[in-house]
């Protein structure tokens, strides 16, 4: 039975203040919380896969070619980087899904090589991640920025 208790915009923030003052004191890092009423996170794996795919002058049917063109090949493996990264509950499976039912272990090929081309500091790659990487962060504060019912502490 799933129970609903109404708080009052002054509890809420008494309630943030208080597990500010908690994390802080455990672990000594200094935050803002904020809660959302109602708020539902709207953003999906395939809205991100459009997003990297614009921001890198392509298109989404890219992801499902078969080609082993460096620039395709990057476009999959940052992909696959982000969703990881942003959608932890996919799994490898599911991701591979989006690159035209690829094998898992191509998606941890493909998590490993980004990896190591971000390791290694290839300046191409390191160029591409960083652009995407500014997308998606503009991408996701979009949709934080979207939400009207946040009380912030």
């Amino acid at each position: 039975m799933k129970r609903s208790v109404k708080i009052t915009g002054s509890s809420t923030r008494s309630i943030a203040r208080s597990a500010q003052r908690k994390i802080q004191r455990s672990t000594g890092a200094s935050m803002n919380l904020v809660f959302c009423a109602g708020y539902e996170y709207t953003k999906t794996p395939e809205s991100m896969l459009r997003v990297i795919a614009g921001t890198l002058g392509m298109d989404t049917t890219c992801y499902k070619q078969k080609t082993r063109a460096r620039p395709v090949v990057e476009l999959r493996f940052i992909a696959s980087h982000f969703l990881r990264t942003y959608f932890p509950t996919l799994t490898l499976l599911n991701i591979s899904h989006y690159f035209g039912a690829l094998d898992h272990a191509t998606i941890i090929n493909g998590l490993t090589r980004t990896n190591e081309l971000l390791a290694t500091g290839d300046e191409k790659f390191l160029n591409k991640y960083e652009t995407v990487l500014n997308s998606v962060n503009q991408w996701l504060q979009k949709e934080m920025l979207g939400y009207g019912s946040a009380i912030s502490a």
